[in-house]
């Protein structure tokens, strides 16, 4: 696949998401006095802060935003319109109904990348301590200097990387204390989102999670690892998407290495239907079918409790283990 054909484009992300919200705030498909905020919109535009920042700044110099006294800004010219709040999705902006378009292809090629950064960088961070090189970035995926930067802003922000005093771009070393701050963070957050998020989780959605998760225990020949990732992001983040405090599920999404590391363990050891986990994922789903979500989050809270030490000993495995073979953008420190 050639990586730079939408992602590089020439066109600024920030340029790219103004035409797009202005586009729609004059069609009226943005009411007036809709709140646009920073986070959600970076997430839907598959970006960081930064160009959505600059977007909201330019539709405000043209008048289609402007400030108010909470967070943000609101969508359109009535500077009268009383602000109100609504979930924004690919199809208020255009991407669902026009699947081919700049936005929507873009946005793919860029999570693509992003993933394919996260996934490297997660095995790197098992073995010790690795430089990231932005111009290696853009080289491996023949992208722009600014789309790799972009690559490595989102990465940073899911504190995937972080900046050393010198400004340069590190993933690692991923530590057994790293990984026991994070699951506390996670038993401390996640059992209330679920709390919130279970009375509007449709039951069909739930008993198609629950039907994955049964697949892989009954030991199916056609499983894949793709199929596993997907039973942690169910009960992981499907579950809790219905949870209305952003922040709280912002903080979760930036929760990701516990995760990171159960990936990389499976994909070197493959997919057992013994693993005590997929118990647990199941327990968490047949209470919420119960509608009974105080059980379901006192359920959630053991698996992560029981997940935590796990991790902490796939940590200890994979140390062992001969380093890999990495792309030329991660480099050991």
């Amino acid at each position: 696949m050639d990586h730079a054909e939408d992602a590089g484009q020439e066109e600024p992300l920030y340029e790219i998401i103004r035409a797009t919200l202005a586009k729609r705030i004059r069609a009226g498909v943005i009411p007036n006095g809709l709140v646009l905020i920073e986070g959600p919109l970076a997430e839907l535009f598959g970006t960081s802060r930064a160009p959505v920042r600059k977007a909201l700044e330019c539709l405000h110099r043209e008048g289609l935003a402007h400030r108010f006294r909470g967070r943000g800004y609101l969508a359109g010219t009535d500077r009268t319109a009383e602000p109100h709040r609504q979930r924004l999705d690919g199809d208020i902006l255009g991407m669902e109904e026009s699947p081919g378009t700049p936005v929507a292809r873009g946005k793919l090629q860029m999570d693509r990348m992003v993933r394919a950064v996260r996934d490297e960088a997660a095995v790197a961070m098992a073995f010790g301590q690795f430089r990231v090189l932005e111009i290696a970035v853009a080289d491996h995926f023949g992208i722009g200097r600014k789309i790799a930067h972009e690559i490595l802003l989102r990465l940073q922000e899911q504190r995937i990387l972080w900046k050393d005093s010198r400004g340069h771009w590190m993933a690692g070393p991923l530590t057994a204390r790293s990984v026991r701050d994070e699951y506390q963070l996670r038993r401390l957050l996640e059992p209330a989102a679920l709390k919130e998020s279970a009375p509007n989780l449709p039951p069909d959605l739930v008993r198609t999670m629950l039907a994955r998760v049964e697949r892989l225990m009954d030991g199916d020949e056609t499983r894949t690892a793709e199929e596993r990732e997907q039973v942690e992001t169910d009960l992981h983040e499907v579950c809790l998407k219905e949870c209305h405090n952003e922040r709280l599920r912002g903080v979760i999404r930036r929760s990701q290495l516990p995760l990171l590391v159960n990936k990389v363990y499976l994909s070197t050891i493959g997919i057992q239907r013994t693993m005590p986990e997929l118990h647990e994922h199941r327990l968490v789903l047949e209470h919420l079918l119960r509608d009974a979500p105080d059980d379901a989050a006192e359920a959630l809270d053991a698996h992560l409790e029981a997940a935590s030490r796990r991790t902490m000993q796939r940590l200890k495995s994979l140390s062992v283990l001969p380093d890999p073979e990495f792309p030329a953008y991660l480099c050991r420190q």
